[in-house]
């Protein structure tokens, strides 16, 4: 799970690869109400062994799913209003880009 903000969307040209973008958090861009603009997330580091027929789901909400992460503190109250839209086809085709590492040829096990 990963709390990334739209608004904080701005990468790092130096410090972004293909497979990794990084962002600069230094500027505050607000969407203009109808404007699109392209979002680039990078997914939180870990390693997966998927099966064959198994999937991927990505889930996008404004709020977290677990609520706060301390207990005692307010769960943190966006200042957004209106509608968002999450573009998938046509001229702005969204899509997952995830770096995939293979496991072929490597020894499993103790040495």
């Amino acid at each position: 799970m990963k709390n990334e903000r739209v608004s904080l969307r701005h990468l790092d040209e130096e410090l972004s690869t293909e497979d990794v973008p990084a962002h600069t958090f230094d500027r505050t861009e607000k969407l203009a109400p109808g404007g699109i603009v392209d979002v680039e997330i990078d997914p939180l580091p870990l390693g997966l062994t998927f099966h064959p027929g198994e999937q991927l789901r990505l889930v996008v909400r404004g709020r977290s799913l677990l609520g706060t992460m301390m207990p005692g503190n307010r769960a943190y109250t966006p200042a957004n209003e209106g509608e968002h839209l999450i573009h998938t086809g046509g001229g702005h085709a969204s899509y997952p880009r995830l770096p995939v590492r293979t496991t072929r040829g490597l020894r499993r096990g103790p040495a």
